[in-house]
Formats: C-alpha cells, structure tokens, sequence
C-alpha cells in the first residue's frame, strides 16, 4: 500500500522545486525612497506591549485553549522541540519531557509500549484498562475494538504541536477518564520546509524521514514520509514501520480546508517479558517467539472553517479510517502434562516421556481485525471581550470483524515456534490433526460495531481581566453490538475427533453445558449507554506572573466490543462460578455478552504556576475517583479470565516542573508523586502469587488472591523525576543530557502487593505445585541519555544519540507466570525412571512430574542496554529560497 504512494512524494519533491519561481513576490523593492528630515521632538503615546498568549488547539479548529486561562495543568510541545529530541515515537518523547507520565514496556517492542498518565494507561495491548483519549487533528485514534492506542500508525515528522489535556475536558469525548492527547499535524502554510533525515547505529536501526511544505496564496500541499527498520537489541525482535502523510489546505478570504490522508503499513514483532532468572544469565533471550502484529492503516479526513465575523467562525470535520491488523503470539503450553495422559507408547530413549507428544511445547495465538470506522463533528465557537464559547455536536461509528485461533507446535532451542513435521499429526483422521495445523482451533469469531452521538458545550467566562471560569458538559449517547461465535474453552489436549463432526458444529444451550455437547456458544448483545458529564474550573492571575488554579470534572467510558464479548454475567449461570469455560483468553477466546456498567470518574485539581527569573514552573496536586473501572479478573489458566466492572480505584498525587534558560544553559526538571490504589476489596485467581489460599490451603479448589483497599496498581512508580540539560557550546554546536528515574513498582498478577519468593508445598493433587521466585516488583531505576548536535551555515546538521549512558541494567514493567526454562533457557522436563525401569517418586511417595523443575517467577521486560546512533539532517527553508531569489532578480 506504501508503495503506491511514494509517487505521491517523489511528486510533491519535484513539484516544490518547481513552484519556488511562482510564489516569489514579483514587485521590486523601491530604493529611491529618501526619509524626510525634522529637528522636530515628536511627543508619542504610551502604548503597552503585552506578551502574546500560548494556546492549545481544541480538537477542531475555532477555539484555542489559552494557557494562561486554563484551569488544569495543560502541557504541550512544539515540532522544533519533538525533531530536537529526536525521539523515535510519541511515547518515548513523553517520557522524558512531561510531567507524571512514564512508560511501561510489556512487548518489548519500541513502538508498542504502554504510556500511562497520572495513572491512567493508553496502551496498544488489548485487555490493558485505557483511561486516555488521543486525538490526530481532531479526529480519535483510539481504535473501537478494544480502546487501545497503536503509536506506529502516528508518524513524529507530521506533527505541529502536542498537548496532554488533564482530567474530563467537555471538548473531548469517551475515555477521557484522566485526561487527553491532543496532536494536531503540519500543513504547508505553517511548515514551509523541505526536510530529511537518515539516522543509522546500533541494533541495524535505520532511519529516513522526508517531509516538505509548500504554498502559494491560496493553496498549501505538505508531505511527510518516515521508514524505521532495525533488528533490535534482543533476540528475534525486528521492528519496520512505514508511514506516508499528505495534507492539502486551501485558504479562502473567510475560511480555509484541510484534506488529510495517513498510510501505515508496520510489522513488529516484541517478545516480551522474560523471567528474572534467564534475564540474570543474558537479558537478550526471548521467552518466546514470534510475537509479532502487523497493522495496515488507511485512514483521511477532511475538515473545514469559516470565520462569519470577528468573533464567531464554524467548524466541521469527516473522516474514515479502516484497520487491518493480523497477529500471531507464540507462548509455552503449559497443558503438555496432560498430553502424556494421551501417549501413543512411543518412547524410543525410555525416559518416561512420549517422544511424540512432548514435542508439543509449544502454542500460537493468531487473530485477524478489521475495523473501520467514520463520523463528523460540526462546533460553533464565539471569542468575545468576556466570554469564550465553544458548542458542538459529533458523531462517531464503527464496524469490526475479528476472528481467533490456536494452534499446537513445537519450540526449538532458540524458543521459536515451528509446526510439527511429524506425519504422525498429519494424518487427518488424527485426533491432534486440526490442533497442529493451521488456523487449527478457532476459538472465536466476532463482529460487533457501536455507535456514539455526543453534543457539549463549553465556556471561558472573564469577569475581570484576571479571573476566568470555565464551566461546560458533553451528553452522550452509545450503543454497543455483538455477534459472538465462540469455542466452549476446551484446553488444546481435550478435543475429541467427535468434537469436530458436522452435527456438532453448532451452539450449545449455556444452561447446558453438561448435556450439551455442542461446540459453540453463540451470543448476541445489545446495549445503551448514557452519560452526561460537566465540568468546572477557575483559574485567577493573581500576580503578572503567578497563576491559581482549580477544576472538577467527570468522565465516563463504555464498555468497548471485547470487553462486552468477554464479560461475567452475575445474573446467568456464570454467577460467581470461577470455571474458566466462562473466561477468554485474551486476546483468544471470548464468551457470552452479558452487560457491563460503564466506568465513571471524577477529577480533582489545583496548582500554581507562574514565572520567576526567567524560569517558568508549576505546583500542583491532581485526584481522580473511579466507580466500575473494568478489569481482566483471571480464572485459573494463563491469560483466561474475564472482564468485570470493579468496584472503586483511585488516582492521585502531586506534580511540579521547572523550565527556562540560564545563560547558555536551557533546563528542565519534573518531578511527581503519584498514588494509584485499588478502594474496593476483591477476589481473584492466580496461582503463580505466592499469597494465594493454596499456600495456606493446598487442597483448595482454586489459587485465590485477595485485594483489599490501598493496594497499589502494577506499573505505577510512585516517583517519577525527567532532567534536561542543553548547553550551547557554541552557536553551531549543543548537547543535551537527559535523565529519566523511576521508583519501584509491581508487577501484574501482584495486586494485592503481597508476593515473595518462597517454596511450593509441591504435593501433587494440589494448586501449590511450583516454587515461587522474584520479589514480584520491578527496582527504581535511572537512566541518562546523551544527544549532541553540529549545525552548518547552510541548513545541514549532524548530530549524535547515545542512550543509557551508564549502561544501567533496568526493567520498566513485568508480571507473574510459569517458567519451564532453565536460566541459560534450556526447556525443563523430565520423567526420571529408577534402575528398574520404574517412576520415581519422591518422600512423600508422589511421582516425579515431568514439570518438575518449573517454577512461578517474576516475569520483567527489560530495558535497553548503551547504544548509539549518528545521523544527518537537512532543513531548506523555502522562505529564505524565494527572498534570496527576490534580491537577485533586482536591477543592480
């Protein structure tokens, strides 16, 4: 799809060459003026020059947020300050230049990391609870399956500016929950610039980046084209995103329209996380492999303004975006011991194992979605003496077909997935035959869509220069629908050859479950939703250079697609069952559509900013409240659970920055303190915790974990601190030093925070089979970054990036589960037999398993070791072409 649209940059490239001649101003200057003489004392007025306003652009065009106003702490960044960074993607920039916001790695993959703000998570992985809206020039990239954020389908080289939004804004609408990102992208009036850039270095990362804007009087075409490829720094991880964006914009006397079109196509693969005993031995091993998505994004947009007058203009916006996204995810298949059940008596080395089924080590996930969806906004904005308004209405729908399987198979020694090759499994009347071959078991076929019509209003009322109130509500309406086709759960060793005839490839009656033997369980959900949500802040400038500020607002979230097609149903036979026939692996499995409440939440804020010496900062302290957050609850089987809505969580903390310039030195400094608990008490399953009631209660029918109020959410550091240091050597040449700290914070699966290392009872029969290792946290960390850059008279400039400058050893997320490697990553599994060819057991008279040497660890992604890339930048301002060209075309 890329490939097609390069002609559309090689066009752009050659066309702006060409248009220079016709935009340069054709009138010649007039040097016979001569300046009239007087000995005149001319008496003028006193005029008082005030300094122009930042603002932050709402999500259509109309009615910017002027910062000084503002009634939250708004943070924002321009597109000089992102291309300085020289940051690979969104996440990365955040991470090291706002305030309470850090990263969490699960995938290991640079472009899908989690990026959580003040607690609240906008994250590319389906089953994480997303707490953040993201806007690309007004329109939301929050795909509709599952509420998760792709950062490789954003391209940095498109962007203008970048604004996080705190709290429940009324201008922005579902899932803004702890608050919005708002990006708004460059046109070819605001960027007139042809640019490139190649950045190679370690990990075989190579980087090209093109862009160019041009204009005339009325029209503006920019394009933007990156390509990102590199190996990685861990085994089997290579990453390549491409990614093209065309804006034309045309201005009329009273208004002006943007046509906007981004194509993606990206395939990444991130391994994950790896227990702490392999990442001891070599922090590059992989768990397991591949783990790998590939999304191909076709997504435009068009959006207008009309300025009626001075102070009133109108605003629309359409757009259509469509998703395909394929992915497949190898992982260890922890039923092997009860394929040996099934053996086929093959056991040519006689250690107690059959040859044939224990090579079966190994599981893949796959999955197909499409997505698409489309809608339009019109707002209504009025700037007058007093009062700044903003009304408007939207509308927003979408469609998704998603379809999963599993498949069994083999990992080699380097923990790769592959396909037996064994004719055995081949034979098609083998009852292993549809479970080791493609797409193998089907495990759920969906499609559902949902549809939200939303009106708001807002307005900045100054009764004094001073003093401004915001006050405003969004009302919005939402309907989900699902259609679910699911697989009743069985594990992989429990399908039968009679499971897959044809007059059992039906849906069974869910009250049934015992009788009915039936395939499939077939559901339908429908379901409404509404919420209004206001909000109301005060923002006073006491003093020329400090500002208070307050605000409270509410927010809500729907339920998206998945959650709905993977949630308990208190009031059906589910009830409190913990069977995992009722759960879904995610992302392989989902189950009946019962009704989920959506989540709620109620921001608190106020701070102080202001400027001192040349120095800009900000103090504040920020709450926010849930009532029904939805959580994935596991039921027993790794990664089987189901989404339910949880009582209460809560959100909070204090934030303070400091920035500006001393001499030749520019710094930066941040600094949070943040608290994010669970206010409710909870039962849920996991016996890879070493706190669960099997520990106390071997003989108990399930692992639980009991969460009670104050327990801490995994992947939150409770502080956060980002230093930035730039000195000017000289004017052509600058470093900047860089430092992100985090504290210690728990891993998932360690809710209740009460995980340590210790023995497993280890008596079969029980749930308490496996030691428990690691402390089920991740250490405080901190790492520095050194970037440095050489700037020539003539628009070319060199510069050098080197991160980890110490070579810390760190980790930025983790969880607990099951580890059947050995630290050097050999896979464990054994069945010892005694001189006389029989199974040993141990004291207590127990067989020997063959998953004897496992153990339940702590599970960490770790972060990247030193590397360093080089590159070159080349900047040609088209201003600067067209006056040069101006003043040789003058007479002499």
């Amino acid at each position: 799809m890329i490939n097609n649209k390069l002609k559309s940059v090689l066009f752009l490239a050659a066309y702006s060459c060409v248009s220079i001649a016709a935009d340069v101003n054709d009138e010649p200057a007039n040097n016979n003026t001569k300046a009239a003489e007087s000995n005149a004392t001319i008496q003028l007025d006193e005029i008082e020059i005030k300094a122009k306003r930042r603002r932050i652009i709402t999500p259509l065009p109309g009615l910017p947020i002027d910062r000084e106003t503002a009634t939250t702490n708004i943070q924002s960044a321009t597109a000089k300050e992102i291309s300085e960074s020289k940051a690979t993607n969104v996440t990365e920039f955040l991470n090291s230049n706002m305030q309470s916001v850090n990263v969490t790695d699960y995938t290991g993959n640079p472009f899908q990391q989690d990026l959580n703000y003040r607690g609240f998570t906008a994250s590319p992985q389906i089953g994480t609870p997303q707490g953040i809206s993201v806007y690309l020039d007004g329109v939301r990239v929050n795909e509709p399956f599952a509420e998760v954020v792709n950062w490789d389908l954003i391209p940095m080289n498109a962007i203008s500016t970048l604004n996080i939004i705190p709290g429940s804004n009324p201008m922005f609408g579902q899932n803004t929950l702890g608050g919005a990102l708002a990006i708004t992208t460059k046109d070819g009036f605001s960027d007139h610039f042809l640019r490139a850039q190649q950045l190679v270095g370690d990990w075989g990362r190579k980087q090209t980046q093109f862009s160019n804007g041009i204009h005339g009087d009325r029209v503006a075409l920019f394009t933007a084209y990156t390509h990102f490829n590199e190996d990685g720094w861990r085994v089997n991880s290579p990453s390549n995103v491409r990614q093209l964006f065309n804006k034309a914009t045309v201005r009329f006397d009273t208004g002006q329209i943007n046509l906007t079109a981004l194509n993606v196509d990206t395939s990444l693969i991130g391994n994950g996380v790896l227990p702490i005993e392999m990442a001891e031995v070599d922090r590059k091993q992989v768990f397991t492999s591949p783990d790998e998505a590939k999304n191909g994004l076709e997504h435009y947009s068009v959006s207008g303004t009309w300025y009626v007058n001075d102070r009133i203009s109108l605003s629309a916006l359409g757009y259509r975006r469509g998703l395909n996204q394929n992915a497949v995810g190898a992982d260890i298949y922890q039923g092997l011991r009860r394929l040996q059940v099934l053996s086929s008596g093959l056991d040519a080395n006689a250690d107690g194992l059959d040859d044939r089924f224990i090579s079966l080590n190994g599981i893949l996930n796959q999955s197909s979605l499409k997505s698409n969806a489309d809608g339009f906004s019109l707002q209504m904005t009025y700037e007058g003496d007093k009062h700044q308004i903003a009304i408007g209405a939207g509308l927003d729908q979408n469609k998704i077909d998603f379809l999963q399987s599993q498949s069994l198979g083999s990992l080699d020694a380097k923990h790769v997935f592959h396909f037996t090759n064994d004719p055995w499994f081949a034979d098609q009347d083998n009852q292993f035959y549809i479970q080791t071959s493609a797409p193998g078991i089907i495990r759920n076929d969906l499609t559902g869509s949902s549809r939200s019509k939303a009106i708001f209003f807002t307005d900045t009322w100054s009764p004094t220069e001073t003093l401004h109130i915001t006050f405003g509500s969004r009302l919005s309406w939402s309907n989900v629908k699902n259609e679910l086709r699911s697989d009743r759960g069985n594990d992989m060793y429990n399908f039968r050859p009679q499971f897959f005839l044809p007059q059992y490839q039906a849906c069974a009656d869910i009250k049934k479950l015992a009788t009915d033997f039936n395939r499939f369980i077939c559901t339908t959900g429908d379901y409404d939703y509404r919420s209004f949500n206001p909000s109301l802040g005060a923002a006073w400038e006491a003093k020329e250079n400090l500002t208070v500020y307050g605000n409270v607002s509410r927010g809500s979230r729907v339920p998206s697609v998945i959650e709905l097609g993977c949630a308990k149903d208190h009031t059906g036979l589910e009830g409190t069952s913990d069977n995992f026939q009722f759960g879904c692996t995610i992302p392989t499995s989902l189950t009946a559509d019962p009704y989920l409440k959506q989540v709620r939440s109620t921001g608190y804020e106020s701070g102080l900013r202001g400027t001192v010496g040349g120095f800009d900062w900000n103090f504040g302290a920020f709450r926010t409240d849930l009532t029904d957050d939805i959580l994935f609850i596991p039921l027993g089987q790794k990664n089987r659970g189901v989404f339910d809505n949880f009582g209460k969580t809560r959100r909070e903390g204090l934030e303070m920055g400091l920035k500006g310039v001393w001499g030749k030195s520019t710094f930066g400094l941040n600094y949070t303190w943040m608290k994010a608990t669970f206010q409710s008490s909870s039962q849920l399953i996991n016996d890879a915790n070493s706190s669960n009631s099997a520990g106390t209660c071997p003989t108990c029918g399930q692992a639980y974990v009991y969460v009670t109020p104050g327990d801490q959410l995994p992947g939150m550091p409770n502080h956060i601190v980002q230093a930035n240091w730039n000195y000017l050597v000289t004017p052509e040449f600058d470093f900047t030093l860089n430092m992100v700290a985090h504290s210690f914070s728990y891993v998932r699966g360690n809710e209740n925070n009460d995980h340590v290392p210790r023995a497993g009872a280890r008596v079969n029969g029980t749930r308490d089979l496996y030691d428990y290792t690691g402390e089920g946290k991740i250490s405080g960390y901190a790492v520095f970054n050194l970037r440095a850059n050489y700037r020539f008279n003539n628009g070319i400039s060199l510069f050098a990036r080197l991160d980890n400058l110490f070579n810390k050893e760190y980790a930025t997320a983790g969880n607990l589960g099951r580890n059947p490697f050995s630290p050097q990553g050999a896979f464990q599994v054994s069945a010892p037999l005694d001189s006389g060819g029989n199974p040993v057991v141990d004291s207590n008279g127990n067989f020997v398993r063959l998953d004897n040497n496992w153990v339940n660890s702590t599970f960490i992604s770790p972060g990247a070791p030193r590397a360093a890339w080089v590159g070159i930048n080349f900047d040609w301002g088209w201003d600067k072409v067209k006056k040069s060209q101006s003043l040789k075309d003058q007479p002499d």
